[in-house]
């Protein structure tokens, strides 16, 4: 696991623009633990995890690629079944996985978690 996973600018991004800097440490560690596994499973870094999502366009402004988003959309569904959850912890799992990449400008979107 990444023992300095906060170092990493995407996972120092996420947290303070979700204040999750305000978290209990309890939470906090849940939730870098989280990420960390998931980027392992990726054998990724959590920039890398980003960059995947993201492409140049001809005249070099960044963009979202469809392909990479897609592609994170089903590695994290896959991830969320292997850690056997299911129900409304797979969707809110999922879905803190998805907040990573939308505070870090990768929209994409998973059902509503509704209890």
């Amino acid at each position: 696991m990444y023992d300095n996973i906060l170092e990493f600018p995407s996972v120092k991004k996420w947290f303070e623009s979700a204040n999750h800097d305000s978290d209990t440490q309890d939470e906090q560690k849940r939730l870098l633990d989280m990420i960390a596994n998931f980027c392992e499973s990726l054998d990724q870094t959590p920039d890398e995890l980003i960059e995947s999502c993201l492409r140049t366009t001809k005249d070099g402004d960044t963009a979202i690629s469809a392909k990479g988003r897609k592609n994170v959309q089903q590695a994290i569904d896959d991830w969320v079944t292997s850690q056997g959850l299911s129900g409304h912890q797979a969707i809110v799992t999922a879905n803190t996985l998805r907040s990573f990449l939308i505070h870090n400008g990768v929209f994409i979107q998973g059902p509503a978690s509704i209890q």
